[in-house]
């Protein structure tokens, strides 16, 4: 069966692609077709390393809640007792995107660690916000005006960025640092870090002629996005979910991050603001609900992840997902740009469906 996945995978219009899944103690498929770059024709392999984007973020998010169960952090706490810098934040009013100007209120409640984790703080990015893309360059700093109150919209953008600066300072490390010791060194995530590598994949962006491959991204060492990993290296963090946070959490802290918590609250369709980067995203808009880290499905299609199911994804069209119902998970690893591109799309669908004929 898993000559099924492999036909499928390798028949498919992405520069590379690299495949995972797993149960809770093993990996029951894997497979890497195509190339790391066009140009160059070098061919992909399962140990390439690739830029996870966003996939970074489920392991900051992890971070934090080790620093809560040590009681280090309070969930509920103003995010500002941790790092003060964000202290004179206010909130935007009325927006004038045709000369760029606005006005701004004041917060009405602090953003807790509790609001990062869950994007309800009012944070977001200008890639995929409108009104922050027509406010650049002034909306690329993180002291810029919160787009809503605290807790009263979902909506994606740098909150992880801020959890991994409260890493740092409440761990005195960088960032880097922290995260080995906390979650790479006792998974043997050895291929794990914020370091760019030689022999890893490229960014391919969609051209007239196919795909055209572009520079690597710069070392971002940052809790929303830097992290540069393999396959194989997040399939023992997915493992770790599907083992419900053993060795890192307690059962009950990892429950809190893969049940829902953010009320009547679901996560929001965010637009194409910048159409170089992104489609609009994510799948699940308008009914899924958000943990503290991780999107919640809510919904069941036949033959796909069960409702409960927990994931996330990254910029440059890497996903994965844990299903706690059928103790299962999935990764796909992709380089290609823009975000959310249907053939993207239909390789991860593609590939989640063969998976499940394969464990059934």
């Amino acid at each position: 069966m898993s000559q099924k996945i492999d036909q499928f995978l390798s028949a498919q219009n992405v520069p590379g692609v690299v495949a995972l899944g797993t149960t809770a103690t093993n990996t029951i498929y894997e497979g890497a077709f195509g190339m790391t770059n066009t140009e160059t024709k070098s061919a992909i392999n399962i140990d390439t390393p690739h830029a996870i984007m966003s996939m970074t973020k489920p392991i900051t998010s992890f971070a934090i809640m080790q620093l809560v169960e040590s009681g280090k952090i309070d969930l509920d706490a103003p995010a500002t007792d941790y790092i003060s810098r964000y202290q004179s934040l206010v909130v935007l009013d009325q927006v004038n995107l045709a000369n760029k100007s606005y006005t701004t209120g004041a917060l009405e409640r602090n953003f807790s660690i509790r609001h990062l984790l869950t994007h309800t703080a009012g944070f977001g990015y200008t890639f995929c916000n409108d009104t922050l893309y027509g406010l650049r360059p002034a909306a690329e700093k993180d002291d810029f005006p919160l787009l809503h109150q605290p807790g009263e919209l979902w909506s994606y953008g740098i909150a992880t960025r801020i959890l991994g600066e409260i890493v740092a300072k409440v761990t005195g490390k960088d960032l880097g640092k922290a995260l080995k010791q906390m979650i790479f060194d006792p998974l043997e995530m050895r291929a794990t870090g914020f370091d760019t590598k030689e022999n890893q994949a490229y960014p391919h962006h969609r051209s007239e002629n196919g795909w055209t491959p572009a520079k690597h991204f710069p070392s971002m060492p940052l809790g929303d996005g830097g992290l540069i990993s393999t396959v194989r290296d997040y399939g023992k963090f997915l493992r770790c979910l599907l083992q419900k946070g053993v060795p890192l959490l307690r059962e009950t802290t990892y429950q809190l991050m893969v049940t829902n918590q953010i009320g009547a609250l679901t996560i929001q369709t965010q637009p194409a603001a910048n159409k170089a980067l992104t489609h609009p995203f994510p799948k699940g808009a308008g009914v899924d609900k958000w943990g503290l880290g991780f999107q919640i499905h809510t919904t069941q299609n036949e033959g796909m992840r069960s409702p409960g199911s927990y994931s996330w994804c990254g910029l440059l069209n890497t996903y994965f997902w844990g299903d706690p119902v059928r103790q299962v998970g999935g990764i796909v690893l992709m380089q290609a740009l823009p975000f959310y591109e249907q053939v993207c799309l239909d390789t991860l669908d593609g590939f989640e469906r063969r998976f499940y004929e394969l464990v059934d």
